[in-house]
């Protein structure tokens, strides 16, 4: 159990939280784009449907990617972890 300790002890020391400031264009930009995804959504439009549809592809894609190198990232995240 105290290598398991360890380990969640030196992935909480490596991962901080941070803030990121905006600027005021980059907040509308940000603030319009949601928006537009949210209109786009009501509206029932086909662009909509098509990136959800990508988008879900994309995740599962990733997770097949994921379950193939699990393991050797696994360790390779462990040595990063404890450096």
């Amino acid at each position: 159990m105290n290598l398991i300790d360890d380990y969640l002890e030196s992935l909480s020391e490596s991962y901080k939280s941070s803030t990121i400031k905006r600027s005021r264009p980059q907040k509308l930009k940000s603030t319009a784009g949601s928006m537009a995804i949210t209109l786009a959504r009501r509206a029932n439009d086909p662009l909509y449907k098509r990136m959800i549809k990508f988008k879900k592809m994309y995740k599962d894609i990733k997770e097949q990617i994921e379950r193939k190198y699990k393991s050797k990232a696994n360790t390779m995240a462990r040595i990063l972890a404890s450096r």
